[in-house]
């Protein structure tokens, strides 16, 4: 039992996703520890989709709470628990908090469980920095948010024979979301992690010798050029792009 519920050890800089890696990754499976602190954060999601937590400002256009439960969830349970959590969380979530008009749509659940593995691999037993926060959520945002829910969509037109309804598999005000909020989100992911750093080590389910992360002046100005970078993005797409994208895009059936 003792060696099932041992703190972990913090992963070396250049430490890849070997054999070890998943088999370690796969033990917190029978780690008591790891366990009940996988089911708060599965409540703690469920609870975040209620629609109080969900802001709708745009159609396509939507703020939630979800991530940054999530990447503490995955940075503390790994990917193997964080992707099965990811499964788990949304399926409660859709059947307790059902979206007003549309049906449950089970292959959903695979954008849940993709941004958990990201998060994990990106952070579970690494050295938590700001530049690292950030590649992670702006991998989450592209891959999960932009590629694959997209596809999902198109997936459910297709199984629900619903001929009639066309969606741009590119969206411009997905693009805009998820490129420009991303720093923003990573920012607060960092604040969120920072705050609960003392107590996660207390309860010894982060490794001993990682350090809290701390934004310096230095992360800011980062941040800040990641912003005005992806506002430059953004523009070109809408000011060069938007109508040849328009005329090719590919759609949604």
């Amino acid at each position: 039992m003792k060696t099932r519920n041992k703190t972990p050890e913090l992963l070396s800089a250049g430490a890849g996703y070997g054999k070890q890696y998943w088999a370690d990754a796969a033990a917190q499976l029978k780690n008591v520890k790891i366990l009940v602190f996988a089911a708060l954060f599965i409540a703690l999601r469920v609870l975040v989709k209620i629609p109080f937590f969900n802001v709708q400002v745009l159609p396509g256009l939507k703020f939630t709470l979800d991530c940054y439960v999530n990447a503490v969830g995955a940075m503390v349970c790994g990917p193997v628990v964080s992707f099965l959590s990811g499964a788990i969380s949304d399926t409660l979530g859709c059947m307790l908090f059902p979206m007003a008009g549309q049906a449950y749509f089970p292959p959903f659940m695979l954008v849940e469980m993709l941004s958990s593995l990201i998060f994990a691999l990106f952070l579970w037993k690494r050295k938590i920095t700001v530049g690292r926060v950030l590649l992670t959520k702006f991998t989450v945002n592209v891959v999960c948010n932009l590629i694959v829910n997209p596809l999902i969509l198109k997936w459910q037109y297709y199984a629900l024979g619903s001929e009639g309804t066309v969606a741009a598999l590119i969206n411009g005000v997905r693009i805009g979301k998820n490129l420009i909020l991303f720093p923003f989100e990573a920012a607060f992911i960092v604040l969120f992690i920072s705050a609960l750093f003392p107590l996660l080590h207390r309860v010894g389910v982060v490794p001993k010798d990682q350090a809290r992360p701390e934004f310096k002046v230095r992360h800011w100005l980062m941040i800040a050029i990641v912003t005005l970078a992806s506002f430059a993005l953004v523009l070109f797409y809408w000011l060069y792009l938007k109508d040849f994208i328009s005329e090719h895009n590919f759609k949604l059936f």
